[in-house]
């Protein structure tokens, strides 16, 4: 078995290697029960697989994917939440609490804070400012221990974006998953009691794809990771 845990890099194993294995998971699973043979086999070139880069293949195609979503889900949600966070407009921070931190961030980087007035007639010149104040702020997050909550925030966001890349490459594992399992013993001895508990899961598998992973599900956690970041302000 591939063991995981000697992946140092906390992020790319649970931001961009786990998506793409859950992707496999279904085909895995019905490849064990239908063809057990087959799927020693397999097994047996998994660590070859590994050493040859496979891993981060896979990691790499399922980060591909969910930066390619980025700015499409960014335009739905009217902007990066990591920038709509410091707008005069936005009602994630109290005002109070958000004009200190424009204060303290105008201070800090030496990039004055936009007026509301001028947010309201140039926004886009106002979030040059608050991506910079973002920029700004991770750069000098980038300890990971000091900031291990924010870090985590991070990886959340990373692994629902990266699975909300592939979903549909997930929903159509799903469905090969049970068409393995189902084809072989429909004309045989029929499905028994394991099969229909397989394929049973397997179908919830794809019902969370298809109703659960989304932008607002992504967007939850890339909220809580911009309230994290503008709150690093004060550490």
């Amino acid at each position: 078995m591939i063991d995981l845990t000697k992946i140092t890099d906390p992020y790319d194993r649970k931001a961009r290697i786990y998506p793409a294995l859950l992707c496999l998971l279904p085909v895995v699973v019905a490849v064990s029960i239908s063809y057990p043979e087959i799927y020693k086999t397999l097994a047996g070139f998994a660590t070859l697989i590994v050493a040859f880069g496979g891993l981060q293949l896979l990691a790499n195609l399922a980060r591909s994917r969910g930066k390619r979503l980025e700015n499409d889900i960014y335009k739905k949600w009217g902007g990066i939440p990591s920038v709509c966070i410091f707008r005069h407009c936005d009602t994630t921070v109290p005002k109070p609490a958000k004009q200190r931190y424009h204060g303290i961030l105008s201070e800090q980087s030496g990039i004055d804070a936009p007026s509301e007035n001028l947010e309201k007639k140039e926004p886009a010149v106002a979030d040059e400012t608050y991506r910079s104040w973002s920029d700004f702020l991770r750069a000098r997050t980038r300890d990971t221990k000091k900031y291990s909550l924010l870090f985590k925030k991070n990886i959340n966001f990373g692994f629902r974006r990266n699975l909300l890349g592939i979903k549909w490459y997930c929903v159509l594992s799903g469905m090969i998953g049970i068409l393995i399992i189902f084809f072989p013993e429909i004309f045989t001895t029929g499905l028994n009691q394991i099969d229909i508990s397989i394929i049973t899961l397997i179908l919830v598998y794809i019902s969370i794809f298809l109703f659960v992973v989304s932008s607002d599900w992504v967007k939850i956690v890339a909220d809580e990771y911009a309230k994290r970041l503008i709150e690093s302000v004060d550490s």
